[in-house]
């Protein structure tokens, strides 16, 4: 006999009630599993990702380290080991910021640990005296307050903070009365460094853009000494002709004097223009 169910359709018998009940399971039952595997699956990429960010990280800090090591030291060939440091750590970094991108469920912490990261490369190499770019909120917002941090810097010989802050300046503020002496730090720190030829090129820039600025006879009589470094004489002989030429109310005028006669005495063992 033959019944009704509840949404009139045909009651099945009790036998295959049971059978559709048994495959409603088994179906069921099969799609709980592949859910579960599924699950299981992502939570081992997942885990696996996360691995291999913290495998990235910590070759990050050994190299930050290094890096640290190397500046202590303060070995001759500090600035060429420091440079390749630097590249490891972005190679390192990038491969950090490609599994970042597929762990999106990275830790807040993990995210604060690599600007932490950063940061110190950034400080690591800032002391080394390389250049690195300053971040919008590093430069001080108003005029005066940026002239006295590159002052202090240059001051304090922080080399690669004072190009840094003298770029941001002259970029800012390329008619004021500051920016050929800012433009001139660049050279002058570039110098300090023993980078002669890094220093000449924006010593250049002073010469080319503010002829009527007062930061031309530092220029000149930096540049004297930087054409030495790099063994052209009769280039040094020659900035320092026209600053004694040129700016004769110069304070340095007398050194200019001085350097003038010990450049006439060098000859081929000191210059290679002779």
């Amino acid at each position: 006999m033959v019944t009704f169910g509840l949404f009139g359709g045909l009651r099945p018998r009790p036998f295959a009630r049971l059978v559709a009940v048994s495959l409603w399971i088994t179906l069921a039952t099969g799609c709980i599993s592949q859910m579960k595997a599924d699950i299981a699956d992502n939570q081992q990429r997942l885990d696996s990702l996360e691995d291999d960010l913290e495998v990235k990280r910590r070759e990050l800090e050994e190299a930050l380290a290094e890096a640290s090591r190397v500046l202590r030291r303060n070995s001759a060939d500090q600035g060429l080991q420091i440079e390749r440091i630097q590249g490891r750590l972005a190679v390192l970094e990038g491969e950090i910021a490609e599994l970042r991108n597929e762990n999106s469920g990275a830790s807040q912490a993990q995210a604060e640990r690599s600007l932490e990261l950063q940061r110190q490369l950034a400080a690591v190499a800032r002391a080394a005296g390389m250049d690195v770019a300053l971040g919008s909120e590093e430069i001080p917002k108003s005029k005066s307050a940026h002239w006295e941090a590159l002052s202090k810097s240059f001051r304090i010989n922080k080399h690669s903070y004072t190009r840094a802050l003298a770029r941001a300046y002259v970029e800012r503020y390329p008619k004021d009365d500051h920016a050929d002496n800012a433009q001139y730090m660049i050279g002058s720190s570039y110098l300090k460094q023993g980078q002669a030829a890094a220093a000449l090129g924006e010593f250049q820039k002073v010469l080319s853009t503010y002829r009527k600025g007062d930061a031309i006879d530092e220029t000149l009589y930096d540049m004297s000494q930087a054409f030495l470094e790099v063994r052209s004489c009769n280039d040094a002989g020659t900035a320092l002709k026209a600053l004694l030429k040129n700016h004769k109310s110069s304070p340095l005028v007398p050194n200019a004097k001085k350097e003038l006669r010990k450049v006439r005495e060098l000859g081929a063992a000191d210059c290679d223009d002779r």
